[in-house]
């Protein structure tokens, strides 16, 4: 396991450019797009009968504006697209103190991928007890492994792999890190019972 920081203006800078545009290139591909818009929840209901997905609690909205959505009919999937774009070039990338980046040695072996995901939720508990907080950017990372499943031109993969440097080294999960400025609210948790084996 290990983990690469994206720290200097310009690393910043570029990771933010690809973060977007990797956004862009997820919206425009209208299958990866409608998979995405499968894990919207819209109403209270399918939240607690699913208990997972995308929320408009945890979408880093201000209160006027999380007040006024859940009044409202649900935005369609290209009005949540909009939204996601403009909030992930206007507000995720510009305030971003530093990116980091999840990087394994394999990412088809299972118990790295196991060990990765312990490690990130420990990154996220140090982080809060140091009065941080972190906001997975996951765009990147899974445009790259989209290239990978269509065999198309590894556009996103090869930046990854820049912003990465070693080539010893697959990307597996990314996220930005800062000091925050409102409290974030509760996303979907299963209970404990519900996914033990």
């Amino acid at each position: 396991l290990g983990l690469v920081w994206l720290t200097t203006e310009a690393q910043r800078r570029q990771a933010g450019e690809w973060i977007v545009q990797a956004t862009g290139a997820t919206i425009a591909d209208k299958e990866q797009a409608a998979d995405i818009a499968r894990w919207t929840r819209s109403s209270w209901s399918e939240i607690q009968q699913r208990k997972d997905g995308i929320t408009l609690d945890a979408a880093g909205l201000s209160p006027l504006i999380l007040a006024a959505a859940k009044m409202l009919p649900p935005l369609s999937p290209e009005q949540n697209n909009s939204s996601w774009l403009q909030m992930t070039r206007d507000t995720h990338v510009k305030t971003a103190a530093a990116f980091g980046i999840l990087v394994v040695r394999e990412k088809q072996n299972r118990a790295q991928l196991l060990r990765a995901g312990r490690f990130l939720q420990r990154i996220h508990l140090w982080a809060t007890m140091q009065g941080l907080a972190l906001h997975v950017t996951h765009q990147l990372p899974d445009r790259a492994a989209r290239e990978e499943s269509l065999g198309i031109e590894p556009r996103f993969g090869n930046a990854l792999k820049s912003l990465v440097g070693d080539p010893g080294w697959q990307a597996l999960s990314m996220f930005r890190l800062g000091y925050p400025t409102a409290e974030a609210r509760r996303s979907p948790r299963r209970p404990v019972q519900d996914v033990l084996i």
